[in-house]
Parts: structure tokens; sequence; C-alpha cells
């Protein structure tokens, strides 16, 4: 077995399906890549769905208390058959030729390469990659970032993921685990390279009032665990990547938690499509905000030497 595509998952039963079907259709040997799926709880029928899937490749179905994306990711490590793992999330939507791409990467770079991909939004479930080339034309001239360590669209060989011990068990919810896992990889001689024709596509919801309350408590979740990151690699380029600026630039906007800042944002709603995806922006940037505050007061951690904890 060449390849194992590890996949978490948590009350997602609907995109999951969709998330399957383009795995199942990859311009790749069935014979040469495993799909490990980790269910991580689900509550919401996930399991008898599964159940009526027929796989064309390799398929392997564990579950488990809900503990964590990269918990589970963990898991799926532990059953892994592949020489070579891929990470997608199950809101995740993979073009044809996705797999043979990271191995294409793999092939050239070496066994100690860490392959990402570009990951962009749609909020079309049934999305069949018409403008995928217009992407990733986009991605590869305006997107100037490099390569990332994101688990919706990673690849790296297993043997080093043993290595270094997988995911930190240690975060809780989500946010920079997989960044955190990198920057050990990266320590062992591993380096990064990123495919631009290994592009995903991320299903997401258009961004509303109705659901800004549960995007919130992902950005504090992310927050807290930026100052994890922090505590356990405390140097300039984490402090950097985790956006601790943020602390002291948040201060300009605290008009946004006020009853004024929300009758902004209702108005804008209603009127102004560009200064509504503008100050939700600024809203999960607060929440991000708030997260780090929490986190270096449970944590014990100054990411600012002036700044109380």
């Amino acid at each position: 077995m060449k390849i194992s595509v590890i996949i978490p998952t948590y009350n997602r039963k609907k995109i999951l399906k969709r998330c399957l079907e383009t795995l199942f259709n990859q311009n790749f040997s069935k014979d040469d890549y495993q799909i490990v799926l980790v269910d991580n709880g689900s509550t919401d029928g996930t399991e008898k769905m599964i159940k009526k899937l027929s796989p064309p490749c390799d398929f392997l179905f564990l579950r488990e208390e809900r503990k964590g994306p990269h918990i589970a990711r963990n898991l799926g490590i532990k059953h892994a058959k592949g020489e070579i793992i891929i990470f997608v999330d199950s809101d995740i939507l993979t073009p044809p030729d996705f797999i043979k791409e990271h191995v294409k990467f793999h092939q050239i770079y070496g066994e100690k390469v860490i392959v990402s991909g570009p990951t962009v939004r749609t909020s079309n479930l049934m999305d069949d990659f018409s403008d995928i080339e217009k992407r990733k034309k986009e991605e590869k001239f305006f997107n100037l970032s490099g390569p990332s360590f994101i688990t919706s669209n990673l690849s790296v060989r297993k043997k080093y993921l043993t290595k270094v011990g997988g995911f930190d068990e240690d975060f809780e919810g989500l946010g920079w685990h997989d960044w955190e896992l990198g920057y050990r990889l990266t320590k062992i001689g591993l380096f990064a390279k990123r495919n631009v024709n290994a592009i995903v596509y991320h299903y997401k919801e258009k961004r509303d009032l109705s659901n800004l309350k549960e995007l919130m408590k992902r950005r504090i979740e992310r927050g807290k665990n930026a100052v994890l990151y922090y505590k356990k690699h405390p140097t300039l380029f984490v402090k950097l990547q985790i956006r601790a600026h943020q602390l002291l630039t948040d201060k300009f906007t605290w008009w946004l938690d006020t009853s004024s800042g929300d009758k902004i944002l209702g108005w804008a709603r209603e009127n102004d499509k560009f200064l509504f995806n503008l100050l939700i922006n600024l809203k999960l940037k607060r929440a991000y905000v708030k997260g780090l505050r929490e986190g270096m007061k449970r944590h014990k951690v100054k990411i600012w030497p002036w700044m109380q904890v």
C-alpha cells in the first residue's frame, strides 16, 4: 500500500459523503491507496451512511469518543497501511488528480519532503471543479504564503510521523496542532514544498449572523492553542506565526462588541456585502485575541513581556 488518506470527522454526514465520493473518484490505482476514516463520536448517523457505501479502494472505518481531530488523526496513523500519509478534513472535496499530485512531489523531492497544496473555498457541495485551472492560476500568482502545515491538504511519510510521536495530544479543540507537528518535523530535517496542482476545495457555508457564534467559538479555541504552541516553542518565529501582534491592534476594534457595532453589522448585512464581510473578519479576529488572552492565563505565558497573565 503506497498511500493512506486519513480523515477525522464529527457530525458531517452529508458533507463527508461528498468528500468520500471525490476520493473514490481518484485517477490513481485503487490498489495503491487506502482511506482511513476516524469518526470522532458523531451522533448524526455517520456510521449508518458509511455502511451503505461501496468503496472501490481499501477502506477502514474507526470510531472513538470525541477527543479532537488531532487525536483522531493519531489513531488513523496507528492503523494506516500506507508509506505516505495524506491528511484531509471531512469537508474537503478532492479533484481527480489530487493523490497523483501528492505522490508526484514525493517522487521528485525524496522521502523527507512534506507536501502541501492550496485549499480554496466553495459553497457548492456538488462542485465539479470546472473552474480549477482558474483557481490554480490565482494560487500560483497571487498567493505568496508558501507551503503550510495545514492538515486539510498535507502529506508526509508515515515513518517520520511515528518518529516524532504524531500530533501532540496536549492540545484541545481546533487549531495549531498541525503547525506544531510541522515544526517538530522540520527540526528532524524534513522540508515543505507546495504543489499548486494538489489543490482541494474546502466546502464552507456562507458566513452570516446565524453561524457567527460558532465561528467565533472556533477562533477562541485557535487562540488558546496558539498560546500552547508558543509555550512549547517560545521562539520569535512562532510568535510571529501565531499573529501575536493582534494583541496590540485589537484595542482599535473594541467598538464592534457594543450595541452600536451590532447595529452597523446588521445594516451592512442588508446593504453592503463588502463592509459586512470586513466586519465579520474583524469580529473573528477579536475572538481569536480573546482566545490568546484566555490561553495566556491558562498556560501562564507572557507573549509580550509587559502584558499581565
